[in-house]
C-alpha cells in the first residue's frame, strides 16, 4: 500500500494498518497537504468521473464538498463508479479497528477533506491537509 500511495502522497508514520483477504484500511501521517501529479485533482465530481477512465485515479477537492457528499453525488452521476466507491468502503470495514473509523468518519464529513478514487485497486482516500493525515479504504478488487 504505501509504494502505490507514495508517488501521490507524502506519506510519514503509520499510524494503523490492517490487511485481511478481501479489505485494507491505514492511516498515514502525511508531510505536507500536497498531492502528486499522478492523481488529476478536479473542482467537481463530473470532472473526476471524466478523469477517472483515463488516468485510473482522481480526486475531488472543493471546498463546499464533503466527501460523503462527493460519493452520493457520483452513485447519481454515474453508478457504476459511484457505486464502487461505496463497495470500497463497506468491504474495507472488517479492517478498520476503532481508531481507523472514527478517523475515517470524521474526515467523511469534512469540507476541508478531500477525496481521491483509485480504480485500480478500488481504494478511497481521504486526505485532511490541516491536519497532515490520510486514511485509506479498500475492499476486495473484482
Amino acid at each position: 500500500m504505501r509504494d502505490r500511495l507514495t508517488p501521490w502522497f507524502g506519506l510519514g508514520e503509520t499510524l494503523a494498518f490492517a490487511a485481511g483477504r478481501d479489505c485494507a484500511a491505514a492511516v498515514f501521517r502525511v508531510r505536507h497537504g500536497a498531492i502528486g501529479a499522478g492523481i488529476a485533482v478536479e473542482d467537481s465530481v463530473r470532472g473526476m468521473l471524466r478523469a477517472l477512465p483515463g488516468r485510473g485515479v482522481a480526486a475531488v477537492d472543493h471546498v463546499d464538498l464533503t466527501p460523503d457528499a462527493v460519493m452520493v453525488e457520483a452513485v447519481n452521476t454515474h453508478r457504476p463508479s459511484g457505486m464502487a466507491m461505496r463497495r470500497a468502503v463497506l468491504e474495507a470495514r472488517p479492517c478498520m479497528d476503532a481508531q481507523v473509523e472514527g478517523e475515517f468518519r470524521r474526515q467523511l464529513e469534512r469540507p476541508e477533506s478531500v477525496l481521491a478514487y483509485d480504480t485500480g485497486n478500488g481504494a478511497i482516500m481521504l486526505l485532511d491537509r490541516k491536519a497532515r493525515v490520510l486514511v485509506v479504504a479498500m475492499g476486495a478488487r473484482a
